[in-house]
Parts: structure tokens; sequence; C-alpha cells
């Protein structure tokens, strides 16, 4: 009697993802990635519920010059607001449709400019010329003074044998002029008072302000930093005005460097009502840091609580950013980051947060709710990392955490010659920073973490050199961006998806699915994609692929509405071709748009990538599904077999 065998049909199984709020993940296989990561990325913006492309831009203004060397907006306490720009060596105020420039003053044309506002003043700093600054309608800079002559030191009181030397500077409201040559006594009394004391007088300095002492006794130093005065006096009695001793700094040496007509820095930031700036081409490791209240301007050390620190002064790095951070300043050395502050004695005071990297940019760290968020060079390869205070740590205690690791192999196309000009903003929820590739010498990426998601993408098209939020008279809060290609200024997050007219080329693709049963052939059939407000005929394009390489299948989504489903609209169907006959997928009364793609193949895994390249193309992808049959009895080909003898 024959065998009856009941062969059962592979079951049929769903696969559905909603949302890729992943971002980018490039440091793992696409097979082992999560459902919602995405292996393309390019010029999307995430959103909770799905993927769109990304804002627009749009030029602001007149054009002004080839490129864009700085920005930063303007308010004054009398209630003026002014968008103000750097670029062709000059400082212009945007000015209705155009620009005005601020009085007559020029810069070296080929250099950034970073501007920060302190007291209804704008102070420029661009690191090949000198301090200046901006009240928004004219320029000050400062005149330099003469250094001291004529200095002379006369024993009072009961002579001795005891050497002593001194040297005198004298400074105006922003710096400080060289100290004159030293001055020795070997007459002097050994124990100095109100009676045997140290006489010294000079010249009178055109200018100044007053006058720092430097010396008594020879040091390994040298002279070091005595006191301050305001006549052309000095007796050194070894004594305070309080009658306590006066001893000599033990770090304090005189400058190396006439100041006094402004510090040369790259940026300047403002912490402890004071403003702290760096980059100084001949002090590359000095922090120089103002006096407080009516001595902002002024960066040389004196009772008026000025000065700077050289941080590890020829170390082989140099300072590459500073920012503001929890009551002091962050600086960023080429391999360390420190933080700097002034103690309630005036101390400066120094705290080292890692030695594993550094900063590499002037306008790479950015504020981003409690946290700072910089970019860095690490292994070779680009990188962004977080700084702040860390849960089950001190409160005190700052460290840093890597964001990037998930696309790490993304961040070795850069020019690292250029990193130095990487740019940063953080606006709508998005911390974004621009940096040249490798086949560029302008910034022509950003990379774009969205905090909410702690996820990563690019946008590509456009190229800035520096980004300004501005809240103008109506309260109308935008960010802009420099072009560093086209000399204007432009608006960026703009409702329109195009770039002054241009198209948005827009690229995403999933993770390859393999329904974790990597060793089996499965049959996949018709997948369905939700998407909404596809709002342009033939806006996006896709590809199926199968086991990664092998493009399966092609198709289309087109929309003949202009406006999305609504409530009530009829949204039309879709005639989608593949590698097998087309079919139309019912529309119904609903806002998003179901598109089901006729098609089938046997494959090992399976990929979805999806492009756009319309003007004004709107659309977000919501959702992805498919079916599946795992067929364990179908065998690998007999190539990937091997027998066991």
């Amino acid at each position: 009697m024959p065998t009856i065998t009941k062969i059962q049909n592979p079951k049929s199984q769903v696969e559905s993802i909603t949302g890729f709020i992943g971002g980018g993940n490039t440091f793992q296989d696409e097979t082992v990635i999560k459902e919602t990561e995405l292996t393309k990325f390019k010029n999307i913006l995430l959103s909770v519920d799905g993927i769109e492309p990304r804002p627009g831009s749009l030029n602001y203004g007149g054009t002004q010059d080839s490129r864009v060397r700085g920005l930063a907006p303007f308010y004054k306490a009398d209630g003026t607001r002014k968008l103000l720009r750097f670029s062709g060596g000059k400082i212009y105020y945007k000015n209705g449709a155009s620009w005005t420039q601020i009085g007559s003053d020029t810069w070296t044309t080929d250099t950034n400019m970073n501007m920060l506002q302190v007291r209804n003043n704008m102070y420029l700093f661009n690191a090949t010329e000198v301090l200046r600054y901006t009240d928004g309608s004219t320029i000050t800079s400062f005149t330099t003074l003469a250094t001291p002559t004529g200095l002379a030191v006369v024993t009072q009181g009961t002579a001795g044998t005891t050497t002593y030397s001194y040297r005198v500077s004298a400074f105006n409201s922003v710096g400080e002029t060289l100290a004159c040559a030293s001055v020795a006594i070997a007459t002097g009394n050994a124990t100095l008072d109100t009676t045997n004391y140290n006489k010294l007088t000079w010249n009178t300095v055109a200018g100044a302000t007053g006058y720092n002492v430097y010396g008594r006794k020879a040091t390994g130093l040298g002279e070091t930093y005595l006191t301050t005065v305001y006549v052309l006096l000095y007796n050194d009695t070894a004594t305070t005005a309080a009658g306590d001793y006066l001893a000599p700094s033990n770090v304090t040496l005189p400058p190396e460097a006439n100041s006094t007509t402004g510090i040369t820095c790259a940026k300047g930031v403002f912490s402890q009502s004071r403003i702290f700036a760096a980059g100084d081409p001949s002090n590359p490791s000095r922090l120089y840091y103002g006096g407080a209240g009516s001595n902002i301007n002024t960066f040389y050390f004196s009772d008026n609580g000025g000065g700077a620190t050289d941080i590890f002064k020829d170390d082989g790095s140099v300072i590459r950013d500073l920012l503001p951070y929890q009551g002091g300043v962050i600086v960023w050395k080429d391999t360390a980051i420190y933080k700097f502050y002034l103690n309630s004695l005036g101390q400066p005071t120094l705290e080292e947060i890692t030695r594993a990297f550094g900063g590499i940019s002037w306008r790479g760290s950015k504020h981003v709710e409690n946290d700072v968020i910089f970019p860095t060079k690490k292994d070779g390869r680009l990188a962004f990392y977080s700084l702040g205070n860390q849960q089950n740590y001190s409160s005190n205690i700052l460290r840093t955490n890597e964001l990037t690791i998930k696309i790490a192999p993304n961040l070795t196309d850069v020019n690292v010659a250029k990193l130095q000009y990487a740019a940063s903003f953080y606006f709508n929820n998005i911390y974004g920073c621009a940096i040249a590739t490798e086949s560029s010498t302008t910034n022509d990426r950003i990379w774009c973490l969205d905090t909410r998601f702690g996820s990563w993408v690019h946008w590509d098209g456009m190229s800035p050199n520096c980004f300004s939020e501005y809240t103008d008279t109506d309260g109308t809060q935008k960010m802009y961006f420099g072009s560093d290609t086209t000399g204007y200024v432009v608006e960026m997050f703009t409702d329109d998806r195009n770039d002054n007219g241009v198209s948005i080329p827009v690229q995403c693709a999933t993770k390859s699915f393999n329904q974790k049963a990597w060793q089996y052939y499965k049959k996949y059939l018709n997948p369905t994609i939700q998407l909404k407000n596809v709002t342009r005929t033939a806006a996006i394009e896709g590809d199926i692929i199968v086991d990664g390489v092998t493009i399966n299948g092609n198709f289309t989504v087109n929309q003949q509405t202009t406006g999305g489903g609504g409530a009530g609209a009829i949204i039309p169907g879709f005639f989608i071709p593949g590698t097998s006959a087309g079919e139309t997928s019912a529309g119904g009364a609903s806002a998003d748009t179901i598109v089901e793609l006729s098609y089938m193949s046997r494959a090992r895994s399976i990929k979805f990538e999806f492009r756009s390249d319309t003007l004004n193309a709107r659309y977000k992808i919501l959702s992805l599904s498919f079916m599946y049959m795992i067929l364990e009895s179908k065998r690998l080909p007999s190539s990937v077999r091997q027998y066991i003898s």
C-alpha cells in the first residue's frame, strides 16, 4: 500500500519597521545593525515617525565679496540689532537687502574673524592683526606705548652689600609694554624696611595709565613682578601698604612683547565677568584674561586683575579652542583639554580634563544643553565628543565621551589640513559641524547629530565657513551661515526643500534584513512602504538589494496631488514596476500613502535604498514591511559547500 507524505509549505511571516530614528551606522555589518538604523543617510532629517528630506537654504540679503569669513549677532542695550559679517577684510552690517561697511578699517583679507560681544562693544579677533572693537558705528583701536626709560635705583638709609635688580614696564587700558633693561645696585641693605629701602625713579611714558615694577633679588627666573604704581616713583621697602612682607611673584615674568596696541588672538570668550583670549601666533600656548569691571580691555598682570598664563608652553601643541563653561573656560590644545579659572583669591587655576586628545578648530565647540560637543582628531580620523558631568562621578568632575563610534568609518573622508576651519552650530535640537571632505578645500559636508535620538546623518550641498543665530526685531530667531564660496549669508532651515532653487539630492538605505537566519534562503514577497505628504511626481526612486550586492528590483513612487493626503482626500493608486508584473496599490481616505511592490525574490537578505533629487520634493518615509518565508529545505549553492573526509 503506497505511503502518502504531507509536505507543508514554509510558514509565511511579516517583518515590519516603523520609524528610523537610529540614524547612520556603518561601524557594524549592515546585517547586524538595528532595524531603525541606516547604512546611507545623506541630506535627510530624522523625526520620531520617519525620514524626510532635510530643510532647504536661501540667500539672505545681497552678496558681498567672495567669501564670508565671520558672522555674529550684535544686540545693544538701546535695542539696536545688527547682523555683522566679515568679508574682504572689512566689517559690515546688514542694511536692508544690502551690506554697509562699519568704519574704514581693514584687516588681512584671507583670515577668519571671530567676534565677541561684551557691554555694547563687539571685539574683533582674527589671529593676525591686533585687537580692535566696534560699537556698531565706528572701529576703535589702541595706541602703542613706548618702553619706559631713565630707570634709576638709589639706596636710601644705611648702605649695605646686597645686590638688587629692577625693571619697569608701562601699561594702558589694553596692554603692557616690554620692561626696560634691568638696573642693578650692589649697595642695598640686606633687610629692606621703611628706613632702609631702594628708591626707583623713571621717565614718564606718554599715554600710560600706570607702571609695573619687576625685580628685587636675582633668581633663576630673573626679575619677577613686584607691584603696580601710578606715579614715576616706587620705594621698595619690601612691605605692603598694610605692613605685610611683599614677596616677588614666583611665576609672573616681564612681558615678552608690547601688547599696548592690543593683543593678537584668534578667539575670545566671556567668563567670570572677563574676556579670555588665545591664538596669539607668537605665543600659541598663552591664555590671556582681561580685568574685571572697567578694566575689561586690560590683558596684563597688575592690580587691575588682568594677566596671561602659558599652558604647558613649548610642549609641542598649541591652543585650538576656548569655550566658557561652569564658572571657567575650557581650553583645547592639540592633545589635551583643560579647565582654567580664577579662584576666589583671583589666582589662576588649571585643571586637567584629559590628555588623550584635544581640539582642532576655533569654531568647533558648541554648548548643547548642559554639555559641550566638539570635534577632534582620533586614530587618524575625525571624531566628535561630548564634555560634561557624568552620572556616578563627582559633580565637579568633567569627563568626555565619544559620540561617533557608529559612523567612525565615514569620518576618514576629511581634508585633515582644513579641519582647523571646522565650524559648528546648535539649532532645532541639531548639533551640526561643517568640515571639508578629502577632495575639498572648503567645508562641504555638515555632520548632524539629532540630540533627541543621539543619531547622526550628514548634509551635503552647502559651504559654510561660519554659523550664527540671529533674532530679528520682530523676535524671529533663525540660523544662518556665511558661505565660503558664494559671498552670501545664507538662511538655513527654510520650509522649501531646495538650496536657493537647486534640488537637494537625498539618499538613504536600510540595513540588510536576514531575519537572524543568515544561513537560509528566504522567499521575500510584496514589500510595502508607508509614506506621508508625497508632494512631487516621481519624487522617490528606490532599489531592492539582495545579499548585499545585487540590485534585484527598481521602483518609483509617483504622487499626483500637490498637497499630500489631508483629511478627506483620496490618494490615487500607484503603478510600481519591479522584477515581476506591476500592480496598483489602492489609496484611501487617509493622510498616509501605502505603496505595495509586486515583487518576489529568493535570497538570504534584503535591503531597501531610497533616492530623490526633485526640486521641492516633500515626503516622509514612515514604515517598511515585507513578507518572508524561511526556506530551510533550500540548500546553499555547491560553491560554498565543503565535504569533510
